[in-house]
Order: structure tokens, then C-alpha cells, then sequence
């Protein structure tokens, strides 16, 4: 009876992909927009992470490790906000079949908001994740907020 319940718990565990809740490969733009900006909100590098890409899959897994965490750390700096809010997209990239495009707006603080570019791209497997933005196009977020 033993190994039957070890087979039973090893095929649950491969079905899930090992996902724990909430942690479930997000299969929209707009899920993994979502998920990736409650990960930027939290500062969770770890969850950021394993929405971060391009249509070849993860950054993590063709980038040295030192490289994501630098990216990451700079992306979450640069979108950071205390709430935002899709205003257009997805929209389709030109040239770019398997990516699309939201503009985003962060609320810094109360009294500042920017609209963000995003592009995000659907890997073979069908999942979509955050390639990235434009940092030249965001105003620094150190600097004072123009109205």
C-alpha cells in the first residue's frame, strides 16, 4: 500500500509542477503583469524572478545569476508604486508575434503618477513573462515628480 501512495504523491507533485499557491505560471499578459507587480511591490526578487524573460524562457536560465539578481534590482527600483493600473494593452509589438505591449500607470506616491511602457512575451510553452520596459522612457524615481 506504501509504494502506491509514494506514486500517488510523486505524480501529484509533477502535475502541480511544483508550484506552491498562488505561484502557478500565470497564462495572460495581464495575470503575469499582476503577479510581477505584487512582486515589485513586496521588493520579492525571488518571485520576480520566475516571471522574468523572453520568449526563450526565463532570464535565470540563460543569465548568470549575478546578472538577474543587478536587473531586478534595478527594474523594482524603477517600478515601484503604491498602486498602478493598466490604461491600454495588451497590445500587439511590431514585428514581434509572441509579445505584447500594456501601459501602465504607477502611482509613486499620492501626488505622482507616470505611465510605464511593459512589454511582456509567450514563451513555446504557452506562458507569458515580463521582458521588461524602456528605463530611458521612466522618469528617475530619486528625482522629484514633475506634474
Amino acid at each position: 500500500m506504501r509504494p502506491r501512495l509514494t506514486v500517488l504523491v510523486a505524480l501529484g507533485c509533477l502535475a502541480c509542477g511544483g508550484a506552491g499557491p498562488g505561484k502557478l505560471a500565470p497564462q495572460s499578459p495581464q495575470e503575469t503583469l499582476a503577479q510581477f507587480m505584487s512582486a515589485v511591490k513586496a521588493n520579492d526578487l525571488e518571485r520576480m524572478r520566475t516571471l522574468w524573460g523572453s520568449e526563450r524562457g526565463l532570464a535565470s536560465g540563460h543569465l548568470k545569476s549575478t546578472d538577474v539578481n543587478q536587473r531586478l534590482a534595478v527594474l523594482q527600483i524603477y517600478l515601484n508604486h503604491v498602486g498602478y493600473r493598466v490604461v491600454e494593452g495588451p497590445l500587439p509589438v511590431p514585428n514581434k508575434e509572441d509579445r505584447r505591449l500594456l501601459r501602465v500607470e504607477l502611482q509613486r506616491s499620492t501626488s505622482c503618477t507616470v505611465v510605464v511602457p511593459i512589454e511582456l512575451a509567450r514563451t513555446k510553452e504557452g506562458r507569458w513573462l515580463v521582458v521588461g520596459t524602456d528605463l530611458a522612457s521612466i522618469p528617475n524615481p530619486a528625482a522629484a515628480c514633475k506634474s
